[in-house]
């Protein structure tokens, strides 16, 4: 850090040429004049490092005192680069014009980042703000932080808190997710507990409700196992609920062929590099297409910004291609077997969720150098599922006979 301020400001390497030097650097020190890397020449002068302030401060302390002389060895810094420079107008005016548009482009979005999301994708987020009228290259006087967080909230609902933060030419869109509502349940609601699967009940447990259906009964999608009408006495409308668990039988098939193209890759690559300015890109190449008949290819994005976070309008794009070869293999029915069979079990695994299975069993066809496998299971697993009554359906119910739900 002290070696980029000494850039900016300017530092100057001088001599000092007294008979005492001990006495010489007492008086800078007595004046306040910052000095560093203090030696002593082979001819008795004494060195050492001064900014450029501290320089001409020097200079008046040895006018005043008389007791030595300054020498300049070395000056290094912005300041004399840009005095070097003063008759060239052109690059002086260049360089202005350089600071200028950096200066202009901080007043301009070139990036825009969205935290705090989890399930309200940032796609979604960018495409509202985009609506708001906050987008890439959109002026940040333009922008009013409290209006467009309150028509963002209006239009995202899920959304329960947003602001945007400016950081130079970067706004973060931080974001607070409404936190999901516990689900109600009334107890007086006309909720029936049917079928969600096809299969032989051999479990029932009723919290609330009327069973009509018992274990041993077949049912498939749809049908009623709990009714939310209970005929006891004067008769009573509730919120069915209940687990049911049923013997369920599922076949799955899928098919692979024997013979795959596996890639390889040769060790040879080529990168290109291009440049995206102000929404157009610029490359730095000439041939376009792929380096290779056969080739990955990666590309990259590079943002660059100034050393203070200042984002700039101008993103690097990179571009790596990666040659492969292909050639075929042919696995052995036994081992395309053993993968079709463990991606069978597993997609049953995920359809029954929280049930487990009683039996499996696999069955193989080999046609034209292509493998089907079949898997017919037997499962148990909890099928219930909750329906709400119509208002038709639920007077009907009231009026029912008694003892005839």
């Amino acid at each position: 850090m002290e070696g980029v301020l000494d850039l900016l400001r300017g530092s100057v390497r001088v001599e000092l040429d007294g008979k005492y030097a001990e006495r010489a650097v007492n008086i800078c020190a007595r004046n306040h004049v910052d000095f560093r890397d203090l030696v002593r020449a082979p001819g008795g002068e004494t060195r050492m490092t001064v900014s450029l302030p501290g320089y001409i401060k020097l200079r008046e302390v040895a006018r005043e005192s008389g007791a030595f002389t300054v020498r300049i060895v070395r000056r290094r810094g912005a300041p004399f680069f840009l005095w070097r420079l003063r008759r060239r107008y052109a690059l002086i005016a260049g360089l202005l014009l350089c600071l200028f548009l950096v200066g202009l482009s901080s007043l301009y979005v070139w990036q825009i980042d969205v935290v705090g999301n989890e399930t309200v994708s940032s796609s979604r987020i960018l495409a509202a703000l985009r609506e708001e009228g906050v987008d890439i290259g959109t002026c940040i006087l333009d922008i009013s932080n409290k209006w467009i967080s309150n028509s963002m909230l209006l239009r995202i609902p899920e959304l329960s808190f947003i602001t945007l933060n400016t950081h130079g030419s970067r706004i973060e869109v931080v974001v607070r997710e409404e936190i999901p509502r516990p689900e109600l349940i009334d107890p007086d609601a006309a909720v029936s507990v049917v079928a969600g699967k096809a299969g032989v009940i051999t479990l029932m447990e009723v919290d609330e409700g009327w069973a009509v259906r018992a274990p041993g009964d077949t049912v498939i999608p749809g049908d009623e196992l709990v009714s939310p009408y209970v005929p006891l006495g004067t008769g009573r409308m509730t919120h069915a609920r209940a687990r049911v668990w049923a013997r369920t039988w599922y076949e799955l098939t899928m098919k692979m062929p024997l013979e795959t193209v596996r890639k390889t890759y040769t060790g040879r690559e080529k990168t290109r590099f291009s440049v995206i300015l102000g929404g157009k890109r610029i490359n730095f190449y000439f041939s376009g297409g792929n380096p290779y008949s056969e080739c990955d290819k990666m590309t990259s994005y590079r943002r660059l910004k100034l050393p203070g976070g200042a984002m700039l309008p101008v993103t690097v794009v990179r571009d790596r291609f990666e040659e492969f070869t292909t050639r075929s293999d042919v696995l052995t029915r036994e081992a395309a077997g053993a993968i079709l069979s463990a991606r069978l079990l597993a997609e049953l695994e995920e359809q029954i969720g929280d049930g487990h299975i009683v039996y499996t069993d696999y069955t193989e066809d080999l046609t034209d150098g292509m493998l089907t496998v079949t898997l017919t299971a037997e499962c148990v697993e909890q099928i219930a599922a909750e329906r709400a009554l119509t208002d038709g359906e639920a007077a009907r119910l009231r009026d029912a006979p008694a003892g005839q739900p």
